[in-house]
């Protein structure tokens, strides 16, 4: 029990004993006559007792904090209000139940305002004193005495109602913070994370605006998402230029505003008179428009205390976000909201118009499907092909998914799902009619991993494709996961196996897809994220090596490795020959529509020969498996020495490098094995990197 209830409950017990007419009917016919005989005295001294009263409240320390913020023709309508209360307390008229009702919405509005509990009981003290000597005093002595007690007795009933609005607030408020955990626990992603929080500061009912802004390369806030109409609105305004974009720069007058100065501080900056407070100009007379009278400004910090994400509230009330409740509220939101949006701020900035536009484009079925085809790194068969989403805008050019993907909540990636199963199937006979019986692999949200609907979806296509024998394929994405056990996710991936999809997982050595969940599932297959592979230009040592042992860790798990962004020849040959099983990319075929496949692979001809490399990195790639097996069962006897001493000979040969100092090290290398390796490994390496930069100049 907090001081606050200690105090109302002292004040209620209090009362009730000097009044000792707890059971004393104060409305209605018996008080009525009574109550008529001062309507003069009242109607005389309203007035002046309202303004003894707020001079009163504002001699005190909190009183004046209240008072301050409101604007001057606030105060004034907040003074005839209560010369409304005053004439309501004295009518001969009133119900009890007339009476709560009133009270109830004076003690909301006290309350949303920022007058605490404690101070509102002394006010109660102090505002029955001034009804005593202002009004009471003038009341002839006959009654004066039942006159007193019925006011003392309403004015009980008054303070007892505007504190079960408080009350009211406070389970609002412990229901929001609820709704909000419940979020953060079930959300594995993250634009249905921030459309939930708005949604729960929707439910707030203070007429609370609210909106959500990530940071873009220019150091301004990019909103994401809002809340309710004024916030919708402020939105727009902002979009348009009507007023300025709220900046982190504090050069920048836009950047001095409250949201700029939480985001700089990482700390939650509160304006309680938001519409006369000076920092505020630049957005102050569109927010007087909309309603704005106080905010609060709540960055979302990562784990080293920098801000990742501002999340914005505006209130009609001034000093609605000063109150202890509300601070409490506020840093519980901070502290759990900023675990989740770490936990899922791996997606680019997507502006809140153009994350409408593409869910838009998404529930219209405005929807079209690529297919990149896999080969076999061996034989250079067609094994599969993967169908990639894009999204068809207004002018008919396709949209990348790296662009929409960023913007779906789970609404809008099971729509996609279903729509690229269902064409996925489609499609997978359309090949099989032109010969071509190759497993089809769609995208898959981890987050989906567990989902009912999903896996109905899965199940229900399997069962249309199933017939003409289609294999599909399902490629687990980097997102985060869905909410669920580990047991749950496994027996809902292991349902799909048993119904004949294969399962994939999709750019291991990126964000989600990390070693751990490729030992957390039994995959069948697994991708190496084409970031990886780009670093081939760059650092082809490390990019070829990351290959290798990736190669040898999944082959040990039982799966097969695809490599993707294989974009030019010596990536293809380096994939082959460093043993990964699948090779996609630009240097195999570009993605293309469903009716361009076949022609595409009649004219396809796979002329890589591992044991032939053609280019510099096929050739360090050979050298780099020789070393890198060196002293081990792979290259013991002379075989593994010789083919690797051959295939780079032939490399050297075909360029008329065999009697270089690369020749030679080489041959020095391969005749005195692991003893040479520190002194002449970086040498070798250094020389097919600089052969590789030269064929990668003269690729167009």
């Amino acid at each position: 029990m907090d001081s606050s209830t200690r105090a109302l409950e002292h004040s209620e017990k209090g009362l009730v004993m000097r009044l000792g007419m707890a059971d004393e009917r104060v409305y209605g016919a018996a008080v009525e006559s009574s109550l008529l005989s001062v309507q003069q005295a009242v109607a005389w001294s309203a007035q002046r007792f309202t303004e003894r009263f707020y001079e009163s409240l504002g001699r005190t320390s909190e009183g004046a904090q209240v008072l301050q913020a409101l604007l001057p023709a606030e105060f004034e309508r907040l003074k005839t209000r209560q010369v409304e209360h005053l004439h309501r307390l004295f009518s001969p008229s009133l119900s009890l139940a007339e009476h709560q009702a009133a009270a109830q919405r004076a003690g909301r509005a006290h309350a949303l305002v920022g007058v605490d509990l404690t101070l509102l009981i002394e006010a109660y003290g102090a505002y029955q004193q001034e009804v005593q000597e202002e009004i009471l005093a003038l009341v002839p002595a006959a009654s004066r005495e039942t006159i007193t007690r019925v006011i003392q007795r309403r004015i009980f009933v008054d303070l007892q109602a505007q504190a079960t609005s408080y009350r009211r607030i406070d389970l609002e408020l412990a229901l929001a913070v609820s709704q909000f955990d419940e979020l953060i626990q079930g959300t594995g992603n993250f634009s249905d994370l921030v459309r939930g929080v708005m949604g729960v500061i929707g439910g707030l009912d203070s007429d609370v605006s609210a909106f959500f802004a990530r940071c873009d390369g220019q150091g301004d806030l990019q909103i994401e998402a809002s809340q309710g109409a004024a916030g919708h609105r402020y939105h727009e305004a902002i979009m348009s230029g009507l007023v300025p974009r709220i900046s982190i720069d504090p050069a920048r007058e836009e950047g001095q505003g409250p949201g700029g100065r939480a985001w700089r501080n990482a700390q939650v900056i509160i304006s309680e008179a938001w519409a006369i407070e000076s920092r505020n100009r630049p957005w102050q007379a569109l927010g007087a428009e909309l309603g704005f009278r106080s905010s609060a400004a709540v960055p979302l910090l990562d784990d080293s205390g920098q801000s990742i994400a501002l999340l914005s509230l505006y209130s009609a009330w001034p000093r609605y976000f000063s109150t202890l409740r509300m601070g409490n509220f506020l840093n519980h939101v901070q502290k759990a909201l900023s675990h989740a949006v770490q936990r899922l701020n791996t997606t680019p900035v997507v502006p809140l118009p153009r994350r409408q536009v593409y869910r838009r484009w998404i529930a219209d079925g405005r929807v079209r499907f690529l297919y990149q085809p896999i080969v076999d790194l061996r034989s250079g068969e067609l094994v599969k092909v993967e169908a990639l989403a894009r999204l068809l805008d207004d002018d008919g050019r396709l949209v990348s998914p790296d662009r929409f993907l960023p913007a779906c909540g789970s609404e809008e990636l099971f729509t996609l799902l279903q729509q690229g199963l269902d064409r996925a199937c489609a499609d997978a006979a359309r090949l099989l009619d032109q010969g071509l019986r190759v497993a089809v692999a769609l995208n898959f949200p981890a987050e989906g991993i567990g989902d009912p609907r999903c896996e109905r979806a899965i199940l229900q296509a399997l069962e249309r494709c199933r017939p003409r024998g289609t294999c599909l394929e399902l490629e687990v994405l980097e997102s985060p996961e869905g909410p669920g056990n580990d047991e749950r996710r496994n027996a809902f991936l292991q349902r799909l196996r048993d119904a004949g999809v294969r399962l994939a997982e999709d750019d291991l050595g990126s964000g989600h897809s990390s070693l751990l969940r490729l030992d957390q599932y039994a995959f069948d297959d697994v991708k190496m994220d084409q970031g990886l592979v780009r670093g081939a230009t760059q650092r082809p040592q490390r990019a070829l090596e990351f290959m290798f042992y990736l190669t040898r860790l999944v082959h040990a798990f039982g799966m097969r490795l695809t490599v993707e962004g294989l974009e030019h020849r010596g990536l293809i040959e380096s994939a082959a020959i460093l043993g990964a099983d699948q090779g996609q990319g630009y240097g195999i075929a570009r993605p293309m529509p469903i009716e361009q496949i076949e022609p595409w692979y009649r004219g396809f001809r796979f002329d890589i020969d591992p044991l032939r490399p053609r280019t510099a990195l096929g050739a360090l790639a050979t050298y780099l498996l020789w070393d890198m097996q060196l002293g081990s069962a792979e290259v013991d006897g002379r075989g593994g020495l010789d083919h690797a001493r051959e295939t780079v000979h032939g490399f050297l040969a075909d360029r008329g490098l065999q009697e270089s100092e690369l020749a030679r090290l080489l041959d020095e290398h391969f005749q005195a094995g692991a003893t040479a390796r520190p002194r002449i490994r970086h040498h070798v390496i250094e020389g097919f990197t600089a052969i590789w930069c030269d064929e990668l100049g003269a690729i167009p």
